[in-house]
Parts: C-alpha cells; sequence; structure tokens
C-alpha cells in the first residue's frame, strides 16, 4: 500500500478515536540516530515519497487516542543508496542537498571509549561558516557540520529577479537517520521552507556504559544565500609589469579545464560577469612545486539551483 494511502487511512482512523496526535518519532523508537538534512528544493509543496517506488516499509509510529489508546501505524522510509565513488544518494529524490554525519561500523577494530565506528562526512554543499570537526573526549562526543546552498535567478529571469520577491521555491528540509547497523534513510518527516530561511539542529544522545554516562552531540546547520548566474568566466595571467600575456573564457560546466601559468607569469585574475557585475579574483602564481590554486565557482541550473564547480590554476 501506499504511503499516501496509509496516511489517510490513518488519520481517518485517528479522528474517529478522538486523538491529538502527536508527530511520528520513528527514529527515537527505533533508536536510530538522526545524522542530519537531505534538502529538496520544488516549485510549490511536494511530497517527495508520496508514490515513490524506492520506499520500504520500517518501523512504525503510534499515537495516544481517547477511545482506543495507543495505536500504532506502520512507517515507510526511503534508504540511501552508496554508488561505486562512497556518495549517498535517495532513489526517486536524486536532486537535493544532503549534510549528514555519517557512522561506518567496524565490529572487530574498537576504537576510542570502545566505539567501533569510523566517521565520515556527506555533502554535496558549499563549506558553511563553522568549519567542520569531531571532538571525543572522556565526557563524551561532539560532531559539528555546516553548509551553504546558492540559488539564483532561473534561466531567462528579469535582470531586476530577486530571490526573496519572486521566488517560489519551497525547500523540505528531510531529516537524516541511521540505523545500529548503518543503514541510512529518511522517513518523511522535516520541515518546509519558502524562501532564503537557513536552519540549525541540535541532537544530544546518552549512552550509559559501566556505570558512566556519556553524551553524544550532533549538530547540522545549513543556510541558503542567493547568487547571480554567471555568464562568463574569464581567467587573465600577468607578468611581473603588471602586462596580460594570456587570457581565456572558459565554457561553464562542471568539470572546469584545467590553467597552467606560464613561465613569465606572476599573478593571474579570474573574473565573474553575470548580472550586470563582475566579481574579480586575484592569485600570486602557485609555486612551481606547490599546490594548485582552487577557485570555486557557483553554477546555476535552468531552474537556479547552484552546484559547484572549482577552477584549478597551477
Amino acid at each position: 500500500m501506499k504511503k499516501n494511502k496509509w496516511l489517510l487511512w490513518a488519520l481517518a482512523v485517528l479522528l474517529l478515536a478522538g486523538c491529538s496526535l502527536a508527530r511520528p518519532e520513528a527514529a527515537a523508537e527505533n533508536g536510530d540516530r538522526w545524522i542530519g538534512f537531505y534538502v529538496v528544493p520544488s516549485q510549490g509543496y511536494v511530497d517527495h515519497l508520496a508514490d515513490n517506488p524506492y520506499v520500504e516499509e520500517y518501523g512504525a509510529f503510534s499515537a495516544e487516542t481517547d477511545r482506543l489508546g495507543t495505536l500504532s501505524f506502520p512507517q515507510e522510509a526511503l534508504f540511501a543508496v552508496k554508488d561505486e565513488v562512497g556518495n549517498y544518494t535517495f532513489p526517486g529524490i536524486e536532486k537535493g542537498y544532503d549534510l549528514f554525519i555519517y557512522r561506518e561500523y567496524d565490529p572487530e577494530h574498537p576504537g576510542y571509549q570502545g566505539r567501533n565506528y569510523s566517521v565520515g562526512v556527506s555533502s554535496n554543499m558549499a563549506p558553511g561558516e563553522e568549519t567542520t570537526h569531531f571532538s571525543y573526549t572522556d565526557e563524551g562526543v561532539f560532531e559539528i557540520a555546516s553548509g551553504v546552498i546558492y540559488c539564483g535567478p532561473p534561466l531567462g529571469a528579469d535582470a531586476d529577479w530577486n530571490a526573496h520577491t519572486d521566488g517560489n521555491t519551497y525547500w523540505r528540509y528531510y531529516n537524516v537517520y541511521q540505523t545500529g547497523d548503518g543503514r541510512i534513510y529518511l522517513n518523511g518527516d522535516g520541515d518546509s521552507v519558502n524562501g532564503l530561511m537557513s536552519k540549525t539542529q541540535t541532537v544530544t544522545n546518552t549512552r550509559t556504559e559501566n556505570g558512566k554516562t556519556y553524551a553524544e552531540t550532533i549538530q547540522i546547520s545549513v543556510a541558503l544565500e542567493s547568487a547571480q548566474r554567471i555568464e562568463r568566466l574569464t581567467v587573465t595571467q600577468f607578468d611581473e609589469t603588471n602586462t596580460a600575456v594570456r587570457s581565456d573564457d572558459l565554457a561553464l560546466r562542471e568539470d572546469l579545464p584545467e590553467i597552467r601559468c606560464g613561465a613569465e607569469t606572476a599573478w593571474v585574475l579570474v573574473e565573474e560577469y553575470g548580472g550586470g557585475e563582475t566579481a574579480r579574483t586575484a592569485y600570486n602564481t602557485p609555486e612551481k612545486d606547490g599546490e594548485p590554486i582552487s577557485h570555486q565557482i557557483i553554477l546555476l541550473d535552468e531552474e537556479g539551483y547552484g552546484s559547484l564547480a572549482y577552477l584549478h590554476i597551477q
């Protein structure tokens, strides 16, 4: 039975039973951990799990009723799929932004405080203001991550398009959970916002081992920010007399070509044209055997949703 049919049936039963329905807490009942967000944009409100062929029954949620006592209803979940390079996607709603801190369990190699897991971060967002970091002490665990989602004018929008007044994008912050055996899923709960509203959520769980209680806290922050649509990207190389020795107009795509500086190049200017403005960034030429420069570019798709690309200069 499809999720929306289950919910309609459940709501009908609850109304007849005189229920004040509390928000389902399937993850808490299952003992699974909240680990972050999967943020999905849409034009208008969309239930991305309704009629999704990849959802499966997992656990249940309960509600207190005046006439029938506690009732339990099936809960459906959409489990993430891990590809060959280690990235997670949620089938049927691949066009989203993920930020969560997950654990990979290894019972044969216990770690600090007897933990049998390593920690990883899954994210396709731009880096946030708060640096991702983990703290493990005798008192417990603190894990934190932040990210930024960029959005801007759809292709062909008017020059005075404004993300706060012209956009009709709903951002669904789906809560992401992880089971005790490491599977990652979402079950449809979470918040929806309209416009550029950011969100921070902190969850603390406790566990007791050998009579000592440990706190495990995870904090995830997501910022929604506007970005101009880049119309042209130019890289110009200058020598020590500030004379331009080479200039390249680059195609706007995710796999940007690598820029190799000539022997006479002293510094490089990256110019991003768009929205009647020009953003300019200057870099000194990298050392011959040093790390290449990595310049972040925000590319908007036809609907105005941003993705990251990196221009490497060496």
